[in-house]
């Protein structure tokens, strides 16, 4: 206890008066019982008013060879960020001897220096270096660990903590070198010191709590053992004491207390504690179900765990820390299941004293398997898996002392206490069986119905001709993200728990409603269908009444919502479908409002109304997707092309490969509606390797007619993550024996900022085999000016939407003008598409734009008509002309 209360009368000491410590732990623990304290440790950014901060976002890991000779820490500095991974949201890499390095970087973007601890939260660590880069060097800030006297420690406190000073508007790099036997658990956190010091004063009242009640319990039946002479009470008496050691131990408050200065000691106890306590289980559970005397099978089984526990605290002798560990860890899994089995045997073989003990082993086994399994890296560190023994120990040592109560009282109330028990035990199990049954069928926050419920109810309403439902109404809030992110999850669902309740008294309140269930104030008629969509049902023999009650209840609900001081008006969409065929159900009316919804329009009150030909998911669009393969397979897609020509010269420059599918019963369908197609049902890839073989085949047909113009495909922001694009692109050019140059793939901005750092990998391959690259449509996407900047592209295409009113609209004259003097100025040519006059092309031309493409110079055709046009256009001329030699 002596790092909190050091931190009541100066900020983290270096020692303190250990007598002390004890004697406030011994206060608490007297006067308290015992509690479970749960706390939330939140990541985030450096935050300057932020008590605690978690550093998994900030830090990445390094992991040493076996086999290699360790690197120094200047070595580790030097590591080019390809090598440092992101460490994962819990830091629990399992048993493992191999070194360990972790940086840190933390940020100060604010005014003032900060000072922080920073907080390693596992206490079995054995060795851990802390380095800071200073003057060009790595300076060792601390050398300590478990397998160092605790004096090493920079603050003292059973969990490793380091003081750091983050620069006002600086970046500090920390990098943490850590080696160890054990388990390799290294949960960080950032913390003010005030705050660390409250904190450490709840995490300490709660373990004064357990060590409270424990040495209580102890002491309470050594009184007894002296008092009745049995040995169940010694054996109990050794299991409260070693369970206590065992939480004391692992959590380093044993090695913080009481030898201090000998981390050998520490070492050991570690390792012969839980085979110690195994035994003095063992022991204890033979004793008290009296296996010597009535059941000797289980008394062979129980002396055998008791010789086993002996060897594994022998073993802590002769292996090393890593095996007698896990042994010694994988001891309990059996050793609680034998008792758990004995206990349960013998209760249904009516023996009483099992009862309580059957009922302790059931939370012990618990809390074993959760610290068990997190020590196996199984399970991420949290306050439950961390006192999970402590809280588990708690529980099963209040349970035995009852138990050793309940084998010399039974006889006295043993028919009433079982009777107690009985219905206890049933009322719980009702209980449990109605929360669980309304739990999966209602929603947690809002607690309205859910859709499995709704559509049984709309189900059962269209069988009633008197009540069938003449619409289903589907609502679905916008930009709920932004709330969110804005109030944080907690508050964001009270509102949506808020909103909720009166959209439905609401829905409710008309004579149309449909009602799911309840009744007066618990009656509900909206249901919670998924995340934040809400469906209802209407009924009436007039559609026009239908929808003009569902306009008011819109308008209603669109009513701003007082919440935590500020008036927040809930944005949303509504779809509705109506009965129109006897055998529509809920779940067609659903799906059908679903989406209805998709097409809903932005005005509050709008509500989009379902019909068949809103329906993207149509027969049609199943058969295109069939026919769409045996297109591509029977060669039945055509490209046309579309010249660029080069303004200064006048020439033409390159041509752009527009995809076609001439459907036999359709007609000509556009890209529009077969790429999105094409990109979901992983056609893409041979829709993209067949444009760019025709395109290669055009380029041919261009060299025979004298032209070296280049030629421009479109690609998909799949192909920048097909594995291999780049090769293949090069493969296709050298089979078609096509100049790399000659080939411009265009990506749209917003592909390109899918998955960037792929997207820059995959463009740079490409640059780098000399394929020009084009961002396409610029201006329409998202896409940040800097990233742009880094992208390895020749050019940039102004989309037609800037170009084609520029004529007549100055500011999107003053947009194409500008962007063409960015584009120029970081190094880009520029193509504007969309030229629909000679008035358009000559401000272009004025503006400096490269390249000019669009209806006024020339419509996309097919092959054969691209080919005459080239012929008899005079923005070409044989002799001495070169594409190629335009584009540099």
């Amino acid at each position: 206890m002596h790092e909190s209360q050091g931190y009541l009368t100066q900020t983290l000491p270096r020692r303190n008066s250990r007598a002390s410590g004890l004697s406030g732990l011994l206060a608490w623990a007297c006067v308290a019982s015992l509690l479970l304290i749960s706390t939330l440790s939140q990541g985030a950014a450096i935050d300057p008013t932020a008590d605690k901060q978690s550093l998994t976002a900030q830090t990445h890991l390094f992991i040493e060879k076996a086999e290699a000779q360790a690197a120094s820490a200047e070595e580790i500095r030097s590591l080019p960020g390809s090598q440092w991974r992101q460490a994962s949201a819990d830091i629990n890499l399992g048993y493992t001897e191999r070194v360990h390095w972790f940086r840190l970087r933390l940020t100060n973007t604010g005014d003032q220096p900060l000072d922080r601890l920073l907080e390693l939260a596992y206490p079995l660590l054995d060795h851990i270096d802390v380095y800071i880069p200073r003057n060009d060097a790595m300076v060792l800030l601390a050398r300590t660990g478990d397998a160092e006297p605790f004096q090493s420690r920079p603050l003292a406190h059973r969990e490793f903590l380091f003081p750091l000073n983050l620069k006002a508007n600086d970046t500090t790099d920390v990098y943490l070198r850590i080696q160890t036997s054990g388990a390799m658990q290294v949960p960080l956190a950032l913390w003010k010191e005030d705050a660390f010091a409250a904190s450490s004063n709840v995490q300490l009242t709660v373990k004064g709590m357990f060590y409270g009640l424990m040495l209580v319990m102890v002491l309470f039946n050594v009184f007894l053992l002296i008092s009745l002479r049995e040995k169940a009470y010694a054996y109990y008496v050794l299991v409260v004491a070693t369970m206590l050691m065992v939480v004391a131990s692992m959590d380093g408050s044993m090695f913080a207390h009481l030898y201090p200065s000998y981390p050998l000691i520490h070492h050991y106890m570690v390792l012969t504690i839980v085979p110690l306590s195994a035994m003095a289980l063992s022991l204890f559970a033979r004793e008290y179900l009296e296996l010597r005397h009535h059941h000797p099978w289980w008394n062979r089984i129980f002396l055998t765990m008791i010789a086993v526990s002996a060897l594994s605290m022998l073993g802590a002798f002769v292996f090393n820390y890593s095996v007698s560990t896990q042994i010694s860890v994988i001891l309990t899994i059996p050793l609680a299941l034998i008792n758990l089995v004995a206990g349960i045997t013998l209760w249904l073989q009516s023996e009483k004293s099992a009862r309580l003990f059957t009922i302790a082993w059931l939370a012990l086994l618990a809390s074993i398997l959760v610290a068990v399994l997190n020590k196996l890296g199984l399970l991420p560190s949290s306050l439950v898996t961390e006192h999970g023994i402590a809280i588990g120990a708690s529980a099963q040592a209040v349970l035995f002392s009852f138990a050793l109560a309940d084998r010399y009282n039974r006889e006295r109330g043993a028919l009433y206490h079982e009777r107690k028990v009985s219905l206890e035990a049933l009322t719980q199990q009702r209980e449990a069986e109605t929360a669980l049954l309304h739990a999966s069928s209602h929603h947690e926050v809002t607690g309205l119905p859910d859709r499995r419920v709704f559509e049984q109810i709309v189900d059962q309403a269209i069988c009633g001709n008197d009540t069938a439902p003449s619409a289903v109404f589907m609502l679905h809030l916008r930009r709920f993200d932004d709330i969110n992110k804005t109030l944080g999850h907690k508050h964001a669902d009270e509102l949506l728990a808020r909103f909720s309740t009166r959209m439905n008294r609401l829905v409710a309140q008309t004579v149309q409603a449909v009602y799911l269930e309840g009744n007066g104030a618990e009656t509900k008629c909206v249901a919670h269908i998924e995340g934040v969509s809400f469906a209802f049902a209407l009924q009436d023999d007039d559609q026009k009444r239908i929808l003009q009650q569902a306009a008011e209840l819109a308008e209603n609900f669109a009513r701003p919502i007082e919440f935590m001081g500020l008036m927040l008006e809930m944005g949303f969409i509504m779809g509705a479908s109506f009965v129109e065929a006897s055998d529509d159900d809920g779940s067609t009316l659903l799906r059908h409002a679903f989406i209805a919804l998709d097409r809903a329009g932005t005005e509050a009150g709008h509500v989009a109304v379902y019909n068949d030909q809103m329906n993207p998911y149509s027969p049609r669009r199943l058969t295109l997707m069939t026919e769409l393969r045996e297109a591509i397979r029977n060669n039945e897609l055509v490209l046309f092309f579309q010249p660029q020509i080069h303004l200064k010269t006048s020439r033409v420059a390159g041509f752009e490969a527009l995809i076609r599918w001439p459907h036999p019963e359709h007609g000509l369908i556009p890209p529009d509606e077969f790429i999105p197609m094409a990109e979901q049902t992983g056609l893409i890839k041979p829709v993209t390797q067949w444009v760019l073989q025709q395109a290669l085949l055009f380029c041919n047909a261009l060299d025979d007619a004298g032209c070296d113009a280049t030629v421009s495909v479109n690609i998909s922001a799949i192909n920048l993550r097909e594995p291999g694009f780049c090769e293949s692109a090069c493969a296709l050019l050298a089979e078609n024996r096509v100049a790399a140059r000659r080939l411009v793939l265009e990506v749209t901005e917003t592909a390109a900022m899918l998955e960037p750092e792929l997207s820059l990998r995959v463009l740079q391959a490409l640059r780098n085999a000399q394929i020009r690259l084009s961002i396409d449509d610029f201006g329409t996407g998202h896409s940040s000016l800097s990233y742009i900047r880094q992208l390895p592209v020749n050019e940039i295409k102004i989309d037609r939407s800037f170009v084609m009113a520029m004529d007549s609209n100055e500011s999107d004259a003053t947009i194409v003008r500008t962007t063409i003097n960015m584009c120029h100025d970081l190094g880009f040519e520029v193509v504007a598409e969309g030229v629909e006059n000679d008035r358009a092309q000559s401000l272009l031309k004025q503006y400096g734009c490269d390249y000019v493409q669009g209806y006024h110079l020339a419509r996309p055709m097919d092959i054969e008509n691209t080919l005459v046009w080239l012929d008899e256009t005079s923005w070409f001329r044989h002799s001495g002309f070169s594409a190629l030699n335009i584009q540099g």
